[in-house]
Parts: C-alpha cells; sequence; structure tokens
C-alpha cells in the first residue's frame, strides 16, 4: 500500500481543474464498471478456478460532502446531483470533502488478490490538501492521481507579480490616468504670476509637479477600483510592532502566511481570477500611453519654458 499526502501551497487551483478532476473521477468510475460487468459476461462460462478477473465484484463511490456559507450541509453520492451543484451553487461553497474509493478483487488460476484503494481531496478556500491510499498490487487510481499532481504542478503561482508588485502598478496606472488633467492644471497655474516666476526660474518644477499631480489626480481616480479587485487577492497584514514617534502601530503584508496557503477557486474566491486579469489588463492598456505622455510632457514643458520669458 502506498500512501501519500500532498498539500498544496502557494497555487491558484481553478474550478476547471477541479472540475477536470472531478470528471475524471467519474469517467474512470464508470469504465471500471463497464470493464467489470463485462468480465462478469466472460467469466461465466468458466469454472471459479479457471476464471481470470482484473475488476472482480468491483465497488466504487464518488461522496462527496458540502459547507455552503448559509450554514447548510449536504453529503451527496451521486456524481451528476454533485456536478450540477458544484457548477451552479459554486460562490456558495465554503469547503468540499471529495472521497473517492474502490474495492475489487484480482483473480487468475493461481491466486487472488483483495484491493483497496481510494483518494481524498479535502478542498477549501485558501488550501487543498489530497490524502492518498493506493494499492501497490495494482494501478488503477494512479491516473487521477497523476492527473491531481500534473494540475497542482502547473497551476499559476498565487504570489505572482500582481501581487508583488501592486504599489508599481497601482501607480503606472494611475500616472496615466492622471496626466492630461494633471497637465492641464500645471498650464493654467501659468496664469499665476508666483507661479509663473517658479515656472521660470526652476526649469524642472513643471515636469515634477506634472508627474506629482498626475499620480494624486490618478490614484484618487482609480483607487475605488484598485481597492476592489486588489482585496481578495493579496496578503492579510500582521502586527509589525509600534512606532512611537507616530504613536501608532505598525503592520506589514503577512507573506510568510500568504505563500503558505493557496487560492481555490470556489466561495468568496470565485472572481479571483477575472480580478488578476483586469488588473493585467488594465497595466498594459495605460503603460502603452506613458512613453507618449512623457514625451508629451517634455515638449509640453519646453513650450512653458519659452512661454515664461516671453511674458
Amino acid at each position: 500500500m502506498y500512501k501519500d499526502t500532498i498539500k498544496v501551497a502557494n497555487k491558484i487551483i481553478s474550478d476547471t481543474d477541479l472540475f477536470e478532476i472531478f470528471q475524471k473521477m467519474n469517467d474512470e468510475l464508470k469504465e471500471n464498471i463497464r470493464i467489470s460487468n463485462q468480465e462478469k459476461i466472460e467469466n461465466e462460462k468458466f469454472e471459479s478456478n479457471y476464471q481470470h478477473w482484473t475488476l472482480k465484484n468491483f465497488e466504487g463511490t464518488i461522496k462527496v460532502d458540502i459547507d455552503f456559507y448559509d450554514d447548510t450541509h449536504i453529503r451527496v453520492d451521486n456524481y451528476n446531483s454533485f456536478i450540477t451543484i458544484f457548477n451552479s451553487r459554486l460562490k456558495d461553497i465554503k469547503n468540499l470533502i471529495v472521497m473517492y474509493h474502490y474495492n475489487y478483487w484480482i483473480q487468475n488460476e493461481k491466486d487472488s488478490n483483495y484491493i483497496s484503494q481510494s483518494l481524498t481531496m479535502n478542498i477549501y478556500e485558501d488550501k487543498m490538501n489530497i490524502d492518498v491510499n493506493l494499492s501497490s498490487a495494482d494501478n488503477k487510481m494512479n491516473d487521477i492521481y497523476d492527473l491531481i499532481k500534473a494540475k497542482i504542478q502547473n497551476s499559476p503561482v498565487k504570489y505572482d507579480r500582481i501581487i508583488k508588485n501592486k504599489t508599481s502598478i497601482t501607480n503606472k496606472i494611475g500616472l496615466s490616468i492622471g496626466m492630461i488633467p494633471s497637465a492641464i492644471i500645471c498650464v493654467l497655474l501659468l496664469l499665476v504670476p508666483t507661479i509663473r516666476e517658479y515656472y521660470e526660474k526652476t526649469y524642472i518644477l513643471f515636469p515634477i509637479l506634472t508627474l506629482f499631480l498626475s499620480l494624486v489626480i490618478g490614484n484618487t481616480i482609480i483607487n475605488g477600483r484598485m481597492d476592489k479587485l486588489y482585496s481578495p487577492l493579496v496578503p492579510e497584514k500582521k502586527y509589525a510592532g509600534y512606532d512611537s514617534s507616530s504613536g501608532k502601530s505598525m503592520y506589514k503584508d503577512d507573506i510568510d502566511k500568504f505563500v503558505n496557503s493557496s487560492e481555490i477557486i470556489i466561495g468568496k474566491n470565485i472572481d479571483n481570477i477575472n480580478n488578476r486579469k483586469e488588473i493585467q489588463e488594465m497595466e498594459k492598456k495605460y503603460s502603452k500611453f506613458i512613453p507618449i505622455e512623457l514625451i508629451s510632457l517634455l515638449v509640453l514643458s519646453i513650450i512653458v519654458i519659452i512661454v515664461c520669458k516671453l511674458i
């Protein structure tokens, strides 16, 4: 008997990955039932001592315990019922335990062996553990075990660039969005004599002020949207000491806890993949404008200096 426990850490396991695993379980179960029934027909013409079986008296089950956010619980032992619930109530699922089990005999003229194999998936929003009991005498469940390992191995990392570079991504988008209104405001400040004098004396004041206001204005505009996208993704905060100068407690991202957990796309996490995609698309879209805006700012800065000297 081979036993193993897989603990999934720092991975994003999508609902599509889970569905494919569940579907594979059901397909394998139905195929083994078909083979067992076929062997029964073929062995009827032989006496017991001369029968050949790979799946004698096969019994296979898929049982699922599901906890919902409305504090209800259900146990399902019918695959079609389970997958209907999974597909239709994914956002309501708090956690689920999938229990997959085979019992059967392998028999020939020389001997017979009783085989019992099981695989249990404990699935939560922030973790997934898989307990496996496989028989060394037969590999009927190995394909499913290998599929699960492949899905985990090939799944995206949870602590990815989107999370690591949250501040720079947000500032990049904010800078691009805020550049035009900021430039307009800074140009209009030419009408204020004192500001115009500062522009003339300090050539870099206009571009620096424009960039600063761009970040302030842009981040103000997108702050609500970015917080909504990032809030279910980012690490929790942990206490990081007391700042005596400000008289306040300090907190920082709990990265260790974050990377030791996972992101399973059920329940509260169902929009997380779309959130990441939207952040990536926004970054890609607005990053294209920044080089053009910076060149325009350079040209505008030269024009402002000339105007200051002529007035």
